[in-house]
């Protein structure tokens, strides 16, 4: 059953660019090379472009992604005599093509391992869910689905849940039925299960899914047509990854249209960006807070597309061991949530090395603790207003979830 939030009016939500800091990475056209080249910036700033020239004469659609552990960003392109993949590293701006023959416009990362996964539809009825292991050069075939209903794959419609490694695709089964596809990739036996997605109208399209893993919800933007065609309404909704049961955010009347390749989703601050084009086909950069249900709309520089957020802040506070995770953020709570004096931590378990630590959005580390009751609770009144990033680390595990202070 589809949820609807109780929300009449959408306000312009005035970020404070200083403090939000959304660094996004994306390919551009050189109008005057000809050749791709890499645009960095800080979502809404039209003064923080810096642009880095490539030999690449074209690019993949939806094949960008984000090593967010080492700063790296893929694309896979082509050049005048060679194709491969571009490594572009935000923090020194150099650059490698290397071989790669995963060729996909159905691309994902995972940020606790730095692994590539992608989808290929080899033969009609069928997808092959592939994986690439940057640091070895080597890619494998990890399993086979033969449940789509449509020919081909739908590019756009995959994410990546980094804490406990499942890559979710929504498409269609063999009914067919628009579902939600949760894929484990890191079990040694290859399975995944299927979701029946309860629509809105009698077509949805969902373009733009990210995976938030700090709430483990899925976001993606709905574009929703009836019986003729017509279209009827353009909306922010998020999914339950078990249920597959939808709740509306936000409508977005106004930005009926999409850019494709240019979603991407902020992990520290929770918002899902892409680039919106309104009822004038005017482009506009939209930052959507996923916590406030509030979005700014602004710059977006050129022709840029294949959108990424650098979330290496994010990945250095949540997978310091660059381990792969179990069970993150289902065994504890942060109770009040927003608060502003205190909180208390209740765990469902115990570990003798059990640390909360809590960081500023930036990074620092704010506050650290042991864990030695079911019932922790922390005082907060030394930390300032905003949002920042809770994790519990115990021998086995890191969980991470956001926490508001007011």
């Amino acid at each position: 059953m589809k949820k609807i939030l109780s929300i009449t009016t959408i306000f312009l939500f005035m970020f404070n660019l200083s403090n939000a800091q959304i660094r996004l990475i994306g390919a551009s056209n050189s109008f005057g090379s000809g050749l791709i080249e890499i645009l960095e910036w800080n979502a809404l700033d039209s003064s923080s472009v810096e642009s880095y020239p490539t030999e690449l004469q074209g690019y993949y659609m939806g094949s960008s992604v984000f090593n967010a552990y080492n700063s790296n960003y893929y694309l896979t392109g082509v050049t005048a005599d060679t194709s491969g993949l571009l490594s572009f590293n935000s923090k020194t701006n150099s650059q490698n093509l290397s071989d790669y023959t995963l060729f996909s416009n159905i691309t994902e990362i995972d940020m606790s391992t730095g692994k590539i996964y992608n989808l290929t539809a080899d033969s009609i009825g069928y997808f092959s869910v592939n994986e690439y292991d940057i640091s070895t050069g080597t890619d494998s075939i990890i399993g086979i689905v033969g449940e789509p209903g449509i020919n081909g794959i739908i590019t756009e419609a995959i994410c990546f849940d980094s804490n406990n490694g499942i890559l979710y695709y929504l498409g269609y089964d063999n009914t067919p039925s628009r579902c939600l596809y949760s894929i484990p990739v890191r079990n040694s036996d290859f399975s995944f299960t299927k979701a029946v997605i309860a629509t809105s109208g009698a077509y949805n399209n969902f373009l733009g899914v990210n995976y938030d893993n700090v709430s483990n919800r899925i976001f993606a933007l709905n574009s929703v047509f009836d019986s003729t065609g017509t279209f009827s309404d353009f909306s922010v909704i998020d999914i339950d990854p078990i249920t597959a049961e939808i709740t509306t955010r936000a409508q977005l009347l106004l930005y009926p249209y999409f850019v494709a390749g240019s979603s991407s989703f902020d992990q520290n601050s929770g918002s899902l960006l892409w680039i919106g084009i309104d009822t004038n086909f005017i482009q506009k950069m939209i930052v959507f807070n996923t916590n406030t249900n509030t979005y700014q709309a602004g710059y977006v520089p050129g022709s840029v597309s294949e959108i990424v957020c650098d979330n290496f802040d994010f990945a250095q506070n949540a997978y310091p061991l660059t381990a792969i995770q179990d069970n993150i953020g289902k065994s504890f709570g942060i109770f009040p949530n927003p608060a502003s004096k205190k909180i208390t931590l209740q765990t469902d378990r115990l570990d003798n090395a059990g640390i909360v630590k809590i960081y500023s959005m930036n990074g620092v580390l704010c506050l650290s603790d042991q864990i030695n009751t079911l019932n922790k609770e922390i005082n907060i009144e030394s930390l300032k207003r905003g949002m920042y990033v809770l994790t519990v680390q115990s021998s086995s595990e890191i969980q991470t979830k956001r926490l508001i202070i007011q």
